[in-house]
């Protein structure tokens, strides 16, 4: 395959538009930009051997590690992975042995351990490996990503587990048995009707590393592709090794846990669960079962990535696409970069499957790093798509408040057959209220907050009053609304056909499976229930209210969304389309091009030099420790754009070419630790921001 990846160039695409020249060389060479130099050998003599201790601090100069000695009476317990106590400017925090060396002369006089919290090696040596690598990926510290990968101890469950007798991992048990058989109920559509899907089963069962972008056909009647799942990781588990699994939610990790009870091969193992819903306890429990083990089986969310699995065969992500696989703390990790990584280090198989197709997977399919896997042609009959409001939007009768009479007679034929689903863009009622007579805002009357209508009461967002509406200016007490959440759609639905049962889906309020009877379910996104058979109709309201947020997100989030809700529905069913979605992605919707659709994205991002095309940093802080920040940088040969103000901060973003994107990272690392022994100021930096 011949890489056709493309990569932004270096030029600036807006210099001709800047008033002056930003010119930045590379100072020194790459090793003097690292963060933590080497240091000639002191003279402070130190008797006993010395740990590397990672601090559970967020000071980031001390975060890297720190030098402590072990005292006699902790030798015979301390080692690399165990956590202890240590003391840093007279208060003790906890941190994490890395490594240990024999005595040896110092620059400074070191304090000894104060004493060891577990005597295990909680920490593997792959471990604190990936977590180095993540770290250096995103300019950020090892102690940050410790905090992220490594569960909160719980010392009672802890003592409890080491004092088990019935330790025998899960591996031992399935080799017991003899190894699987095939699957109980073997599902369609199966993995080897895809053009490369028998050559990915033989490879995973063979132990062999395959890395693959997977496009999945649909599984009406499941939340997710469970029994393609399943087959990969059957094959996979053939191998001997283990296999961790990855979905967006805690919710659907759990039903794939309870399908894959059900509907495993005889004499697979059961599933380890790894997630935040199960409680700090519970998950504690969980992760020392990863670390000491060895289960062959893991089924979690974000977190799960840095699952301690002794021998990884197969990583598999579903719905990479997700938002929620971003970490919301700094370093700000990626789940399907640190799966990269983790992939490339472990010479494990990694699998990121959707129905839909980012640009980051879309770039690594280009770059010949992964290949596809992607359904025939027509291999099965799929549910028609409509955008009939797209094709018609020069009538002056659509986009006016309220459903159209297009979209009521979509509902209408759909509920002869069975129920149909309702995608609403937003949750709650009714929202961007202004008055119906002089279109005056609505505000609250105490602070003047935005407001939200749930029938007949209004909200205030930011002081929770509520209110009955009188206009201020005219007296009018009728009001109209520009968005619409799922709450007024239902309530709408409801008064459109009194007869049919409508049911409202949230968060809050989820339902299980959906009978065959005729229903209305308007549910939020990633709430949809599934229906028995699946739907024989969907609707998609208001395709144009998440493009309208002006984020380079925006698109692939409603692509994706939109794969997800037609992905449940029956094949020879309808989904249609509603609003003004714009022409290429109403046609990438319509066609199913969405591999396509992310080349071209690729390609438009190259030639304004934005990630995966380009390495991009945004750093954010107050004006005066920006520019001590920029003052103390020598960014290799980048580009850098500000200080920009920001609501309540400044920015700057600096970027360069991917191939000097490691040495753009190592040069931020180093700069926060200069900025944080000199007490600049609060800095944050963010590499390959997905939200821009």
């Amino acid at each position: 395959m011949t890489d056709t990846m493309p990569r932004w160039s270096g030029t600036d695409p807006l210099a001709s538009l800047r008033s002056r020249k930003q010119t930045n060389s590379l100072a020194g060479t790459q090793q003097e930009l690292l963060a933590t130099p080497s240091q000639p050998r002191g003279k402070w003599e130190n008797s006993d051997p010395i740990a590397r201790v990672i601090p559970e601090v967020s000071v980031f100069h001390l975060a890297s590690g720190l030098d402590y000695t072990i005292p006699a009476r902790l030798q015979a317990k301390v080692q690399p992975g165990c956590l202890v106590s240590v003391k840093i400017a007279g208060q003790l925090v906890h941190g994490w042995v890395r490594d240990i060396r024999k005595a040896e002369p110092t620059r400074q006089r070191l304090r000894p351990i104060s004493r060891i919290l577990s005597p295990h090696p909680l920490v593997s040596e792959d471990s604190f490996a990936l977590s180095e690598k993540v770290a250096r990926r995103y300019a950020g510290n090892l102690s940050a990503i410790l905090r992220q990968a490594i569960p909160a101890r719980r010392a009672n469950i802890e003592k409890e587990f080491f004092d088990s007798d019935n330790r025998e991992s899960v591996a031992t048990k399935v080799a017991k048995l003899g190894g699987l058989a095939e699957d109980k109920a073997a599902r369609e559509p199966l993995v080897a009707s895809y053009p490369t899907g028998t050559a990915l089963l033989e490879s995973l069962a063979r132990g062999k590393t395959s890395r693959v972008v997977w496009q999945a056909l649909p599984e009406p009647e499941l939340p997710a592709p469970f029994s393609q799942i399943s087959q990969l990781i059957s094959h996979s588990l053939r191998d001997s090794g283990s296999t961790l699994c990855l979905f967006p939610t805690s919710k659907l990790a759990q039903n794939f846990a309870a399908y894959w009870d059900e509907y495993a091969p005889i004499g697979a193992p059961s599933a380890l669960e790894y997630h935040s819903d199960l409680g700090a306890n519970a998950r504690y429990r969980a992760f020392l079962e990863c670390r000491f083990n060895h289960p062959s089986l893991v089924i979690g969310t974000r977190s799960a990535i840095f699952a301690p699995l002794k021998k990884l065969s197969l990583l598999l992500i579903w719905d990479e696409t997700a938002d929620t696989y971003q970490e919301k703390s700094a370093p700000y990790w990626h789940t399907r970069q640190v799966a990269m990584l983790r992939s490339q280090r472990e010479k494990a198989s990694l699998v990121l499957g959707s129905f839909s197709r980012s640009p980051q997977a879309q770039a690594l399919v280009m770059s010949t790093w992964a290949r596809e896997l992607v359904p025939k042609t027509h291999q099965m009959p799929l549910p028609k798509i409509f955008t009939p409001e797209y094709e018609n939007r020069d009538d002056p009768s659509l986009g006016q408040s309220g459903l159209s009479s297009t979209a009521l007679q979509f509902l209408r034929r759909g509920l002869k057959y069975g129920p149909v689903l309702i995608q609403a863009p937003r949750k709650g009622g009714r929202g961007g209220l202004s008055c119906a007579n002089c279109l005056a805002p609505v505000r609250c009357p105490q602070c003047l907050g935005h407001v939200e209508q749930l029938r007949t009461k209004f909200i205030c967002h930011s002081c929770a009053h509520q209110f009955r509406f009188s206009c201020p200016r005219c007296g009018a007490k009728e009001t109209r609304a520009r968005v619409r959440g799922h709450q007024q759609i239902g309530t709408e639905l409801a008064a459109a056909f009194p007869r049919v049962p409508v049911y409202n889906c949230d968060a809050d309020t989820s339902l299980n499976l959906i009978n065959a009877e005729p229903a209305l379910i308007v549910a939020t996104a990633e709430q949809e229930p599934v229906a028995k058979g699946g739907y024989l109709a969907a609707l998609l309201l208001d395709a144009g209210l998440l493009l309208s947020l002006d984020r380079i997100w925006a698109a692939e989030e409603a692509l994706r969304r939109w794969a997800n809700t037609a992905a449940k529905v029956a094949p020879g069913g309808q989904v249609m389309l509603t609003g003004d979605p714009g022409q290429r992605l109403a046609e990438t919707f319509k066609h199913r091009t969405f591999s396509s659709w992310a080349s071209q994205e690729l390609a438009e991002r190259a030639e304004v030099g934005i990630p995966p095309t380009a390495a991009l940093a945004v750093i954010r802080g107050s004006e005066d420790t920006l520019h001590r920040f920029l003052a103390e940088s020598s960014f290799p040969g980048a580009q850098v754009i500000g200080p920009v103000r920001q609501d309540d901060h400044f920015q700057v973003l600096v970027r360069s070419r991917l191939d000097q994107g490691e040495l753009l990272r190592e040069e931020l690392r180093r700069l926060q630790a200069v900025a944080s022994r000199k007490k600049w100021g609060q800095i944050r930096v963010q590499v390959d921001p997905q939200d821009l």
